[in-house]
């Protein structure tokens, strides 16, 4: 899965968690949290979208990770890779 695709997906997912939000006025650098009313609660649940999308595990610690579409695309991509 590259990059784009990725990020399409993550993106999806967002929304799914937190449907006011627009996909396009995303910042991929900027945290969510600064960036829109994304609480704790949509944190874990969207941690969970992107466990059950991808397929893969996201330990409780690593929910840090997810902060930013930046960085969730990377770990994602990180995590895709790993398992080969």
């Amino acid at each position: 899965m590259d990059p784009n695709e990725i990020r399409t997906k993550l993106l999806s997912l967002l929304t799914g968690v937190a449907p006011d939000i627009e996909p396009e006025s995303v910042d991929p650098e900027r945290d969510l949290r600064d960036q829109f009313d994304f609480d704790s609660m949509d944190a874990l649940h969207f941690a969970a979208a992107v466990s059950e999308a991808f397929g893969i595990e996201i330990a409780e610690t690593e929910y840090s990770r997810l902060a930013s579409l930046r960085a969730a695309g990377e770990f994602v991509q990180e995590r895709l890779a790993a398992r080969g």
